[in-house]
């Protein structure tokens, strides 16, 4: 079997790049992300294969508008001397082709090891630039195995609570199977009592890691493999279907929350609006990007594929877990002020508060209660000056820095931070062209929401919402686009001049290119 780039000791693989798409339950649209990740990385000039990996359940010839395929992947595990090529079927769209799926929910929904291991081979032996697999739901050994062997694994969920939990619980398997796999089981079996004590009857990967600790000196090999694993675990986070603000946060808190507490990184790809753009192409049975390219969900669906671009094109990119101290609790900076902690504290609060989506599934009751006495510690601690001052200088001898210290700022590569403090603001000078991303940029790092703007200002939030996702044929004449963006450069005390006049050629450089006279 190959190495792959999620197992600890693997270096560099040859062939295509891998991306797998998986969904934790049913429903989720993971099959409609996947689709049209792959048209857009061949609208970009990018040789694509997708590949229908929801064994005994295929359905993915539907949303790119192919043809039901006589030769299906299960003819491929059937035969020894099989080579995919020969079951890769063409698509209505250029640089693209689809290996076809089994609809048979038979054998072929339970492919032998030795079937998977040669699956998995002939994948990185293709002759493409990537290959995207559409995985089955739930938590079977072929559908883990296939995502730790990705180059970057996706989870999709959605804002159901059950959906959440259950994505939860993927990640948690997804980390114990590949310890087994790796020949590591023995570090993951565990007693009825304490498997009573996690969530779900699975421990987390920070949960073994303690125990590993408990029972091993840290520098032993146990300890190692278990940080290691834990290393090259990175799953991907992307919510889909967001009806609002508050679903579109949710995607954000999951992503932070799973990252704490599995002590693993959890980076936030971003989101994909609910849009009855998605529901239509399906019915045409033609790609969303082609059918409806101007819809939200399409925007949303290329900007979160730029974001795999760039996170490949930046190698230097870093993503680091958030620390333990009182400031990472609350998720602020060191620098923040007592206003800054008290929005913090609400905030906080409501992300984990006993009937949050956020926390089931990722804690007991008596691992919960547990945090908000640890949450109410920070803020009391914090919102006291002699406490601060004292924790201060355990924490920072050398002085307090001036900016959060980030290793992938959002500004680079257009992902969220994965620590819990704000993003430091994006640098700019006098030839910035300020854009809608980086404006949203400018007012992530005041740690100010998009409805508190909308307040203060008076601007409708559909036109704030516009401007930063750059939805121009959203916006009303310039003559208002050109008061909006006056008074929301104000507010995050930027240039405003020089804000309104890069802004406005963009909207009108579109509106010439777009609009008919």
């Amino acid at each position: 079997m190959n190495a792959t780039r999620n197992e600890p000791g693997a270096d560099s693989v040859s062939g295509p790049r891998l991306i797998t798409i998986a969904g934790a339950k049913g429903g989720t649209g993971k099959s409609v992300i996947a689709a049209n990740v792959g048209v857009f990385l061949a609208t970009l000039g990018k040789r694509v294969v997708l590949v229908d990996a929801a064994f005994g359940a295929a359905t993915l010839h539907s949303f790119v508008g192919a043809s039901e395929a006589t030769q299906t992947l299960a003819g491929f595990l059937a035969r020894e001397d099989a080579q995919l090529e020969e079951i890769l079927v063409s698509t209505p769209i250029s640089n693209l082709q689809l290996v076809s799926g089994e609809r048979d929910p038979g054998w072929a929904a339970n492919p032998r090891i030795e079937q998977l291991e040669k699956f998995r081979e002939r994948i990185r032996e293709l002759d493409v630039d990537y290959v995207v697999l559409d995985l089955g739901p739930g938590t079977r050994d072929s559908v883990l195995d296939l995502f730790l062997d990705a180059d970057m694994s996706i989870l999709t969920c959605n804002a159901e609570p059950t959906a959440v939990e259950l994505t939860y619980r993927f990640v948690k398997a997804a980390f114990v199977h590949s310890l087994r796999r790796a020949g590591h089981g023995a570090l993951t079996k565990m007693t009825v009592d304490e498997a009573r004590e996690f969530e779900g009857g699975i421990a987390a990967p920070l949960d073994l890691l303690q125990r590993g600790l408990a029972r091993h000196p840290p520098d032993s090999e146990e300890v190692a493999t278990l940080r290691s694993h834990m290393k090259n675990l990175t799953p991907y986070l992307v919510l889909n279907f967001a009806r609002s603000k508050g679903d579109m946060d949710l995607g954000k808190d999951i992503a932070t929350a799973a990252t704490k507490r599995f002590g693993i990184v959890v980076p936030y790809l971003g989101h994909v609006e609910y849009d009855d753009a998605v529901w239509v192409s399906l019915r045409r049975r033609r790609p969303l990007l082609v059918e409806h390219p101007e819809s939200r969900a399409s925007k949303c669906i290329e900007k979160i594929t730029r974001r795999i671009l760039g996170l490949e094109a930046d190698s230097a990119c870093k993503m680091t877990l958030p620390g333990d101290s009182l400031y990472d609790l609350l998720e602020v900076a060191p620098t923040a002020s007592e206003e800054h902690i008290r929005r913090a504290n609400r905030r906080i609060r409501q992300v984990y508060a006993k009937d949050s989506a956020v926390v089931g599934g990722l804690y007991t009751a008596a691992g919960l209660g547990v945090l908000h006495r640890r949450l109410e510690e920070a803020y009391v601690t914090l919102m006291n000056p002699a406490k601060r001052r004292a924790n201060d200088l355990a924490l920072f001898p050398d002085g307090i820095p001036n900016e959060p210290i980030v290793d992938m700022p959002s500004a680079q590569v257009g992902v969220a931070p994965v620590v819990g403090e704000r993003p430091g603001a994006p640098k700019v000078d006098e030839n910035t062209e300020y854009t809608g991303e980086l404006l949203m940029l400018f007012r992530e790092s005041r740690g100010l929401e998009i409805r508190e703007i909308a307040d203060r200002s008076k601007i409708g939030i559909v036109y704030l919402d516009a401007i930063e996702k750059e939805a121009f044929e959203e916006l009303p004449a310039v003559v208002y686009v050109r008061g909006f963006l006056l008074e929301y450069a104000k507010m995050l005390e930027l240039d405003v001049t020089q804000v309104v006049e890069t802004y406005l050629a963009r909207v009108r450089l579109w509106r010439e290119e777009n609009i008919a006279e």
